[in-house]
C-alpha cells in the first residue's frame, strides 16, 4: 500500500508542490506502469522517487533527473540512468491492450508535469532578473 504524498507543502518551491500533487494523484498508476515495463525494479524506482518527494524541501537536480528517467522509461526510451530497464526483461506490449493506452496517458501527463516545472523555473528566473538591486544602507 502506498502512503500518500503531502500535497500541502511548507516549501516555497512551486515545482515541488506540483510534483507532489501529481504523484499524490498518479503515484499508484505510475508504479503499476513502471512495473509493467521493468518489473519490480521499475516499481521500486518509482517508490524511491515518491519517498524522496515526501522528504524533500525543494525540487533538486537529482529528483528532476529521476523524473526525466521515469519519463524515458514510460516512453520506452532505453537511455542510461537509474531507471534504465533490462531490455531482455521487457514484456512485449500489445498496442491494442487497454494498459498501453493508460501507459500513454500517464506518459503524456508526466511530460506535461516536466514542462510545467520547467516553466515555473523560467518564471522564477525572470522574476529574479526583474528585481532591482537594493542599495546597501
Amino acid at each position: 500500500m502506498l502512503r500518500n504524498l503531502p500535497t500541502k507543502t511548507l516549501s516555497a518551491d512551486l515545482g515541488l508542490a506540483a510534483v507532489r500533487a501529481h504523484f499524490a494523484e498518479q503515484g499508484t498508476a505510475l508504479c503499476n506502469a513502471a512495473e509493467l515495463i521493468d518489473g519490480e525494479a521499475g516499481r521500486a524506482c518509482v517508490l524511491r522517487l515518491m519517498s524522496a518527494l515526501r522528504e524533500a524541501s525543494r525540487l533538486d537536480r537529482a529528483t528532476r533527473r529521476r523524473l526525466v528517467d521515469l519519463h524515458r522509461l514510460l516512453s520506452l526510451d532505453p537511455v542510461a540512468g537509474e531507471l534504465e530497464p533490462n531490455l531482455s526483461s521487457w514484456v512485449p506490449l500489445d498496442p491494442a491492450n487497454p494498459e498501453v493506452e493508460e501507459l500513454c496517458l500517464l506518459t503524456n501527463r508526466l511530460y506535461d508535469l516536466l514542462v510545467e516545472i520547467g516553466e515555473l523555473d523560467d518564471q522564477r528566473e525572470a522574476m529574479a532578473l526583474a528585481l532591482r538591486p537594493q542599495d546597501a544602507a
